[in-house]
């Protein structure tokens, strides 16, 4: 019985010094700014991207083939639309792609409206390496008119290991598959005919 006193001390001190894992959370990294294109007319509205279902949730993804496994522990700071809506919204307005973009709740008429859906968002791990993969699935409506529907993908490569190699190579794929929206917006001249009826007339 002594000795079973004399040791409780010690089991205590050592159940004491057991490290509790803690939830860590990650934003994704602001958008560098573009180089701004000739202004174009009209406004855009972005609303609110859905999640596809898979991906339902705040913890930070890692994909094995078909298998998606949530890191428990590791968990984004606010809802990953929200995060990815706002992201494309900055990214739009920094390249200049009309005179204004908005978001969903941003009061006042618009032109143009994006919906879309994020498809994929997780980090991939395969005999090569790690990859970040983004897809996003979008539409461009003129007031109920489809004008632009299809998918956009990036994969980037992750560097380094651990949460905050993936959530730049999240960051950056986001960041290549927006470009490739801005992109494909240019080619077809989505925007031009609102800024020739805007010109004033002389």
């Amino acid at each position: 019985m002594r000795l079973l006193v004399a040791l409780a001390p010690l089991v205590f001190a050592a159940c004491g010094s057991v490290a509790v894992p803690r939830e860590r959370y990650f934003r994704l990294d602001p958008p560098t700014a573009a180089a701004p294109t000739p202004t174009r007319g009209g406004v855009l509205r972005v609303q609110d991207l859905q999640l596809a279902t898979s991906l339902d949730g705040d913890c930070l993804l890692l994909q094995d083939g078909v298998r998606l496994e949530p890191r428990p522990l590791e968990r984004w700071i606010a809802p990953l639309d929200r995060l990815v809506t706002d992201a494309l919204v900055l990214c739009l307005s920094r390249a200049r792609v009309c005179d204004l973009v908005k978001g969903g709740a941003d009061t006042g008429p618009e032109d143009w409206t994006l919906h879309g859906r994020i498809v994929e968002f997780a980090e991939s791990r395969t005999d090569a390496g790690a990859d970040a993969r983004v897809t996003l699935e979008l539409w461009l409506e003129d007031r109920g008119r489809l004008l632009l529907h299809d998918e956009f993908s990036a994969i980037e490569p992750i560097a380094g290991a651990g949460s905050e190699a993936a959530v730049r190579g999240l960051s950056a794929g986001l960041q290549r598959v927006v470009g490739g929206v801005v992109e494909r917006m240019q080619a077809q001249g989505l925007f031009a005919a609102a800024r020739a009826a805007a010109a004033p007339v002389r």
